[in-house]
Protein backbone atom coordinates (compact mmCIF):
# COMPACT_ATOMS: atom_id res chain seq x y z
CA UNK A 1 0.00 0.00 0.00
CA UNK A 2 1.14 3.88 -0.40
CA UNK A 3 2.32 5.16 2.67
CA UNK A 4 1.00 8.01 3.34
CA UNK A 5 3.12 10.82 4.60
CA UNK A 6 1.98 12.96 7.89
CA UNK A 7 1.36 16.55 7.50
CA UNK A 8 2.10 19.06 10.08
CA UNK A 9 -0.50 20.05 12.28
CA UNK A 10 -2.41 23.29 11.34
CA UNK A 11 -4.21 25.84 13.73
CA UNK A 12 -8.29 25.16 13.47
CA UNK A 13 -9.65 28.56 11.70
CA UNK A 14 -12.64 30.22 12.92
CA UNK A 15 -15.30 29.64 11.67
CA UNK A 16 -16.58 31.20 8.16
CA UNK A 17 -19.49 33.08 8.24
CA UNK A 18 -22.07 32.46 6.30
CA UNK A 19 -23.03 35.14 3.86
CA UNK A 20 -26.69 36.89 3.98
CA UNK A 21 -29.35 38.48 1.44
CA UNK A 22 -29.02 37.24 -2.14
CA UNK A 23 -25.45 35.28 -1.63
CA UNK A 24 -26.59 33.34 1.07
CA UNK A 25 -28.89 31.25 -1.33
CA UNK A 26 -25.90 30.56 -2.95
CA UNK A 27 -24.12 29.08 -0.21
CA UNK A 28 -25.35 25.74 0.01
CA UNK A 29 -22.42 22.77 -0.11
CA UNK A 30 -20.53 23.81 3.24
CA UNK A 31 -22.50 21.43 5.45
CA UNK A 32 -19.49 19.16 6.50
CA UNK A 33 -17.03 21.91 6.84
CA UNK A 34 -19.22 23.51 9.21
CA UNK A 35 -19.61 21.01 11.61
CA UNK A 36 -15.84 20.60 11.72
CA UNK A 37 -15.26 24.27 12.61
CA UNK A 38 -18.32 25.03 14.88
CA UNK A 39 -19.45 21.68 16.00
CA UNK A 40 -23.09 20.37 14.94
CA UNK A 41 -25.18 23.02 16.34
CA UNK A 42 -23.51 25.55 14.20
CA UNK A 43 -24.17 23.46 11.14
CA UNK A 44 -27.66 23.53 11.74
CA UNK A 45 -27.92 27.12 12.61
CA UNK A 46 -26.30 27.93 9.11
CA UNK A 47 -28.38 25.64 7.34
CA UNK A 48 -31.87 26.84 9.49
CA UNK A 49 -30.54 30.47 8.51
CA UNK A 50 -30.12 28.89 4.88
CA UNK A 51 -33.54 27.93 4.70
CA UNK A 52 -35.27 30.67 6.25
CA UNK A 53 -33.82 32.81 3.30
CA UNK A 54 -36.14 34.42 1.01
CA UNK A 55 -34.44 33.62 -2.25
CA UNK A 56 -32.92 30.34 -3.26
CA UNK A 57 -30.47 28.93 -5.96
CA UNK A 58 -33.17 27.49 -8.11
CA UNK A 59 -35.30 30.90 -7.82
CA UNK A 60 -32.32 33.13 -8.91
CA UNK A 61 -31.01 30.96 -11.96
CA UNK A 62 -34.91 30.55 -12.97
CA UNK A 63 -34.69 34.25 -13.12
CA UNK A 64 -31.35 34.86 -14.78
CA UNK A 65 -32.64 32.28 -16.93
CA UNK A 66 -35.51 34.09 -18.07
CA UNK A 67 -33.87 37.39 -18.09
CA UNK A 68 -31.42 36.46 -20.72
CA UNK A 69 -33.95 34.87 -22.81
CA UNK A 70 -36.13 37.66 -23.24
CA UNK A 71 -33.12 40.15 -23.65
CA UNK A 72 -31.39 37.31 -26.60
CA UNK A 73 -34.69 36.53 -27.73
CA UNK A 74 -35.52 40.56 -28.70
CA UNK A 75 -32.27 41.30 -29.88
CA UNK A 76 -33.01 39.04 -32.66
CA UNK A 77 -36.44 40.00 -33.14
CA UNK A 78 -35.48 43.42 -33.63
CA UNK A 79 -34.39 42.45 -36.91
CA UNK A 80 -36.36 43.85 -39.96
CA UNK A 81 -35.94 40.63 -41.94
CA UNK A 82 -39.01 38.67 -41.90
CA UNK A 83 -37.43 35.14 -42.38
CA UNK A 84 -35.84 35.71 -38.99
CA UNK A 85 -37.65 32.54 -36.61
CA UNK A 86 -34.62 30.55 -36.27
CA UNK A 87 -32.75 33.47 -35.75
CA UNK A 88 -34.80 34.48 -33.07
CA UNK A 89 -35.08 30.61 -31.78
CA UNK A 90 -31.53 30.29 -31.30
CA UNK A 91 -30.85 34.04 -30.28
CA UNK A 92 -33.46 33.34 -27.16
CA UNK A 93 -31.72 29.20 -26.47
CA UNK A 94 -28.31 31.51 -26.03
CA UNK A 95 -30.08 34.25 -24.04
CA UNK A 96 -31.19 31.21 -21.81
CA UNK A 97 -27.75 29.53 -21.52
CA UNK A 98 -26.02 32.95 -20.81
CA UNK A 99 -28.50 33.21 -17.87
CA UNK A 100 -28.32 29.80 -16.48
CA UNK A 101 -24.41 30.33 -16.85
CA UNK A 102 -24.41 33.55 -14.48
CA UNK A 103 -26.11 31.95 -12.18
CA UNK A 104 -23.85 28.96 -12.19
CA UNK A 105 -20.83 30.74 -11.56
CA UNK A 106 -22.43 33.17 -9.30
CA UNK A 107 -23.23 30.13 -7.11
CA UNK A 108 -19.83 28.54 -7.43
CA UNK A 109 -17.92 32.08 -6.70
CA UNK A 110 -19.74 31.81 -3.35
CA UNK A 111 -18.73 27.97 -2.68
CA UNK A 112 -14.60 28.97 -3.17
CA UNK A 113 -15.11 32.02 -1.05
CA UNK A 114 -16.34 29.66 1.60
CA UNK A 115 -12.74 27.76 1.00
CA UNK A 116 -10.06 30.38 0.92
CA UNK A 117 -9.58 34.29 0.94
CA UNK A 118 -9.74 35.47 -1.97
CA UNK A 119 -7.74 38.05 -3.52
CA UNK A 120 -10.28 40.71 -5.38
CA UNK A 121 -8.09 42.82 -7.21
CA UNK A 122 -6.02 39.67 -8.79
CA UNK A 123 -9.37 38.27 -9.86
CA UNK A 124 -10.28 41.90 -11.47
CA UNK A 125 -7.50 41.36 -12.98
CA UNK A 126 -8.24 38.37 -14.97
CA UNK A 127 -12.11 39.39 -15.52
CA UNK A 128 -10.80 42.34 -17.38
CA UNK A 129 -8.03 40.63 -19.01
CA UNK A 130 -10.36 38.57 -20.36
CA UNK A 131 -12.95 41.27 -21.43
CA UNK A 132 -9.93 42.51 -23.55
CA UNK A 133 -9.39 39.75 -24.70
CA UNK A 134 -12.90 38.99 -26.14
CA UNK A 135 -13.63 42.79 -27.55
CA UNK A 136 -10.27 42.60 -29.75
CA UNK A 137 -11.30 39.37 -31.05
CA UNK A 138 -14.80 41.30 -31.80
CA UNK A 139 -12.93 44.48 -32.86
CA UNK A 140 -10.40 42.68 -35.51
CA UNK A 141 -13.59 40.14 -37.10
CA UNK A 142 -14.19 42.39 -40.25
CA UNK A 143 -10.43 42.43 -40.74
CA UNK A 144 -9.94 38.59 -40.50
CA UNK A 145 -13.04 37.97 -42.80
CA UNK A 146 -13.20 40.49 -45.10
CA UNK A 147 -16.42 39.23 -46.56
CA UNK A 148 -17.80 41.23 -43.24
CA UNK A 149 -16.11 44.34 -43.57
CA UNK A 150 -17.81 44.49 -47.32
CA UNK A 151 -21.22 43.52 -45.75
CA UNK A 152 -20.78 46.85 -44.16
CA UNK A 153 -21.36 49.02 -46.70
CA UNK A 154 -24.60 46.67 -48.65
CA UNK A 155 -26.99 48.86 -46.36
CA UNK A 156 -28.55 49.58 -42.99
CA UNK A 157 -29.71 45.98 -43.29
CA UNK A 158 -26.40 44.63 -43.05
CA UNK A 159 -24.98 47.04 -40.30
CA UNK A 160 -27.85 46.18 -38.04
CA UNK A 161 -27.17 42.77 -38.13
CA UNK A 162 -23.64 43.32 -37.37
CA UNK A 163 -24.90 45.53 -34.62
CA UNK A 164 -27.09 42.47 -33.48
CA UNK A 165 -24.01 39.87 -33.91
CA UNK A 166 -22.06 42.03 -31.19
CA UNK A 167 -24.89 42.35 -28.97
CA UNK A 168 -25.53 38.48 -28.70
CA UNK A 169 -21.48 38.20 -28.39
CA UNK A 170 -21.59 40.76 -25.07
CA UNK A 171 -25.04 38.34 -23.82
CA UNK A 172 -23.01 34.87 -24.21
CA UNK A 173 -19.55 37.35 -22.48
CA UNK A 174 -21.62 38.47 -20.04
CA UNK A 175 -23.09 34.69 -18.65
CA UNK A 176 -19.42 34.11 -18.82
CA UNK A 177 -18.07 37.01 -16.40
CA UNK A 178 -19.17 34.88 -13.13
CA UNK A 179 -17.25 31.79 -14.33
CA UNK A 180 -14.23 33.37 -15.64
CA UNK A 181 -14.52 34.94 -11.97
CA UNK A 182 -14.60 31.75 -10.20
CA UNK A 183 -11.64 29.96 -12.70
CA UNK A 184 -9.65 33.07 -11.18
CA UNK A 185 -10.77 32.35 -7.60
CA UNK A 186 -10.17 28.87 -7.75
CA UNK A 187 -6.65 29.55 -9.85
CA UNK A 188 -5.82 31.59 -6.02
CA UNK A 189 -6.78 28.28 -3.92
CA UNK A 190 -4.53 26.13 -6.03
CA UNK A 191 -1.16 28.22 -6.24
CA UNK A 192 -1.20 28.11 -2.37
CA UNK A 193 -0.60 25.42 -0.19
CA UNK A 194 -4.02 23.49 0.71
CA UNK A 195 -4.42 23.48 4.91
CA UNK A 196 -5.81 20.28 6.68
CA UNK A 197 -5.01 16.63 6.69
CA UNK A 198 -4.18 15.04 3.72
CA UNK A 199 -8.02 13.78 3.79
CA UNK A 200 -9.18 17.41 4.10
CA UNK A 201 -6.59 18.62 1.20
CA UNK A 202 -7.61 15.81 -1.37
CA UNK A 203 -11.26 16.26 -0.79
CA UNK A 204 -10.92 19.86 -1.65
CA UNK A 205 -8.34 19.25 -4.74
CA UNK A 206 -11.01 16.84 -5.84
CA UNK A 207 -14.19 18.95 -5.66
CA UNK A 208 -12.11 21.64 -7.43
CA UNK A 209 -11.45 19.71 -10.04
CA UNK A 210 -15.30 18.75 -10.44
CA UNK A 211 -16.10 22.57 -10.01
CA UNK A 212 -13.94 23.42 -13.33
CA UNK A 213 -15.07 20.69 -15.40
CA UNK A 214 -18.86 21.50 -14.86
CA UNK A 215 -17.67 25.44 -15.62
CA UNK A 216 -16.28 24.11 -18.49
CA UNK A 217 -18.95 21.85 -19.57
CA UNK A 218 -21.59 25.10 -18.93
CA UNK A 219 -18.77 27.58 -21.11
CA UNK A 220 -18.65 24.75 -23.92
CA UNK A 221 -22.56 25.16 -23.94
CA UNK A 222 -22.36 28.64 -24.86
CA UNK A 223 -19.75 28.18 -27.41
CA UNK A 224 -22.13 25.61 -29.10
CA UNK A 225 -25.08 27.98 -29.34
CA UNK A 226 -22.68 31.10 -30.45
CA UNK A 227 -21.65 29.00 -33.51
CA UNK A 228 -25.73 28.25 -33.89
CA UNK A 229 -26.17 31.98 -33.39
CA UNK A 230 -24.13 32.79 -36.10
CA UNK A 231 -25.02 29.63 -38.51
CA UNK A 232 -28.72 30.97 -38.08
CA UNK A 233 -27.51 34.55 -38.99
CA UNK A 234 -26.77 33.08 -42.67
CA UNK A 235 -30.69 33.15 -43.62
CA UNK A 236 -31.38 36.65 -41.91
CA UNK A 237 -30.61 39.56 -44.40
CA UNK A 238 -27.24 39.48 -46.12
CA UNK A 239 -25.36 36.04 -47.22
CA UNK A 240 -22.26 35.14 -45.18
CA UNK A 241 -19.75 32.77 -45.77
CA UNK A 242 -19.79 29.60 -43.72
CA UNK A 243 -16.47 30.74 -42.24
CA UNK A 244 -17.94 32.76 -40.13
CA UNK A 245 -19.82 30.25 -38.19
CA UNK A 246 -15.91 28.34 -38.14
CA UNK A 247 -14.42 31.53 -36.86
CA UNK A 248 -16.84 32.04 -34.40
CA UNK A 249 -16.49 29.01 -32.73
CA UNK A 250 -12.48 29.69 -32.95
CA UNK A 251 -13.12 33.30 -30.96
CA UNK A 252 -15.77 31.56 -28.16
CA UNK A 253 -13.23 28.76 -27.65
CA UNK A 254 -10.42 30.85 -27.75
CA UNK A 255 -11.79 33.23 -24.96
CA UNK A 256 -13.29 29.67 -22.62
CA UNK A 257 -8.83 29.03 -22.88
CA UNK A 258 -7.84 31.96 -21.93
CA UNK A 259 -9.97 31.86 -18.95
CA UNK A 260 -9.54 28.17 -18.44
CA UNK A 261 -5.94 27.18 -19.31
CA UNK A 262 -4.39 29.34 -15.90
CA UNK A 263 -6.17 27.89 -13.75
CA UNK A 264 -6.36 24.48 -14.95
CA UNK A 265 -2.32 24.15 -15.04
CA UNK A 266 -2.35 25.59 -11.51
CA UNK A 267 -4.44 22.69 -10.25
CA UNK A 268 -3.11 20.34 -11.91
CA UNK A 269 0.03 21.81 -10.10
CA UNK A 270 -0.96 21.35 -7.00
CA UNK A 271 -2.06 18.03 -7.16
CA UNK A 272 1.09 16.94 -8.48
CA UNK A 273 2.93 18.30 -5.55
CA UNK A 274 0.07 16.63 -3.33
CA UNK A 275 0.73 13.29 -4.86
CA UNK A 276 4.46 13.50 -4.39
CA UNK A 277 4.64 14.68 -0.80
CA UNK A 278 2.04 12.31 0.18
CA UNK A 279 1.99 9.43 -1.59
CA UNK A 280 5.34 8.78 -2.62
CA UNK A 281 6.94 4.94 -3.55
CA UNK A 282 9.78 5.73 -1.95
CA UNK A 283 9.29 3.26 1.27
CA UNK A 284 7.01 0.90 0.17
CA UNK A 285 7.90 -3.03 0.05
CA UNK A 286 9.28 -4.10 -2.90
CA UNK A 287 6.04 -6.67 -2.80
CA UNK A 288 3.75 -4.17 -2.74
CA UNK A 289 5.48 -1.97 -5.30
CA UNK A 290 2.72 -2.79 -7.99
CA UNK A 291 -0.84 -2.65 -5.78
CA UNK A 292 1.22 1.14 -4.62
CA UNK A 293 2.11 2.24 -8.00
CA UNK A 294 -1.75 1.17 -9.41
CA UNK A 295 -3.06 3.29 -6.55
CA UNK A 296 -1.15 5.53 -7.22
CA UNK A 297 -2.20 5.85 -10.98
CA UNK A 298 -5.53 5.87 -10.04
CA UNK A 299 -4.91 8.86 -7.63
CA UNK A 300 -3.67 10.55 -10.55
CA UNK A 301 -6.14 9.71 -13.25
CA UNK A 302 -9.11 11.02 -10.28
CA UNK A 303 -6.96 14.53 -10.22
CA UNK A 304 -6.64 14.79 -14.01
CA UNK A 305 -2.84 14.56 -13.33
CA UNK A 306 -2.95 12.65 -16.56
CA UNK A 307 -4.82 15.25 -19.01
CA UNK A 308 -2.91 17.92 -20.84
CA UNK A 309 -4.98 21.29 -20.74
CA UNK A 310 -6.21 20.77 -24.40
CA UNK A 311 -7.25 17.48 -23.68
CA UNK A 312 -9.42 18.82 -20.70
CA UNK A 313 -10.38 21.45 -23.29
CA UNK A 314 -11.56 19.23 -26.29
CA UNK A 315 -13.74 17.11 -23.38
CA UNK A 316 -15.24 20.36 -22.14
CA UNK A 317 -16.16 21.84 -25.26
CA UNK A 318 -17.54 19.13 -27.26
CA UNK A 319 -17.26 21.21 -30.28
CA UNK A 320 -13.76 22.81 -30.17
CA UNK A 321 -12.49 19.24 -32.52
CA UNK A 322 -14.80 19.86 -35.05
CA UNK A 323 -13.78 23.87 -34.90
CA UNK A 324 -9.75 22.97 -35.02
CA UNK A 325 -10.57 20.88 -38.27
CA UNK A 326 -13.04 23.45 -40.13
CA UNK A 327 -10.91 26.26 -39.91
CA UNK A 328 -7.66 24.33 -41.10
CA UNK A 329 -9.31 22.97 -44.15
CA UNK A 330 -11.46 26.70 -44.07
CA UNK A 331 -7.64 27.94 -44.17
CA UNK A 332 -6.27 25.44 -46.84
CA UNK A 333 -9.67 26.31 -49.11
CA UNK A 334 -8.39 29.64 -48.94
CA UNK A 335 -4.53 29.00 -49.74
CA UNK A 336 -5.79 27.70 -52.92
Amino acid sequence: MIQQRQSEPHEPGAPVATPGGLLGAFDYAEHARLAAQGGVVAAATAAAAREENAWSIGDFRLLTMIIGTVVGGWIAYTNPDKNKMIFVVVAALLGAASGEAFGFGLSRWAEVRRMHVIVKRRVWFSVLTVLVIAAALVAITPLLLPELAAAGGLGEEAKNLTTRGIAISALAIIGGLPSAATLAAVKQVAADPLPGTPGQQLDALLRLRRMCARMLSQLGILVLLVMGVNAAARTVGVDLNPGVVIFSGVVASFVVGTMYAPTAATLRRRGQLYVERHFSLDHVPVGELIEAAENKGKLEKLLSLDQTTFGELKAGLVVLSPVVAGAVALMIQNLK
